[in-house]
């Protein structure tokens, strides 16, 4: 049995440095700013990690 299936939860730092798996009680009790990303698919995490530089409209060809 995985820590999911236990109902931890697998969730990302505000400043996006570091991700860990969280049993609910630890969220509610010191890490409810931490952001929960369990079932994101790959895109949707890999895209909130490295964000697209917001200048990269002005170096496209």
């Amino acid at each position: 049995m995985g820590l999911k299936d236990q109902g931890f939860k697998f969730c990302i730092s505000p400043d996006r440095q570091r991700g860990r798996w969280l049993h609910p009680a630890e969220i509610a009790h010191g890490h409810q700013d931490w952001l929960d990303v369990t079932e994101w698919p790959d895109e949707k995490l890999v895209a909130y990690l490295m964000p697209q530089p917001s200048q990269q409209d002005l170096f496209a060809a």
